[in-house]
């Protein structure tokens, strides 16, 4: 459970930041800055693990993560969905017409907009 809450923790940090750089930057304080007065330094610190509130990532883990995000996340876009329409024998012409236009409604191709009006008097 720990490790799963750890883990969970770090892919959260990768998909926050977009390099490592950022992730590092993100540790250092201004007073951090003021002492050491050497941002690279004071990423140095960072990595290696003096300094930082949290996890200590390496550059590699940290790219070996993001690529792993990043292939999850094309792997769940690319993934077909079943339609709920499809294999029905459809009889009404209002089923039809919503199924044609399912896949591309699913897909992001087309949007649906519904504006509800009440009336309070």
């Amino acid at each position: 459970m720990m490790e799963d809450n750890a883990a969970a923790a770090l892919d959260n940090i990768v998909t926050e930041f977009h390099t490592y750089e950022d992730f590092l930057d993100s540790q250092i304080t201004s007073l951090d800055l003021y002492y050491l007065e050497d941002e690279e330094l004071a990423r140095q610190l960072v990595e290696l693990g003096y300094r930082g509130s949290g996890e200590v990532l390496k550059r590699e883990e940290f790219d070996a993560r993001k690529a792993a995000a990043e292939a999850s996340r094309l792997f769940k876009r690319s993934q077909q969905k079943t339609l709920a329409s499809a294999g029905r024998e459809l009889k009404d012409n209002f089923l039809k017409a919503l199924a044609q236009r399912e896949e591309a409604n699913r897909s992001g191709k087309i949007t649906v907009s519904t504006v509800h009006y009440y009336n309070t008097t």
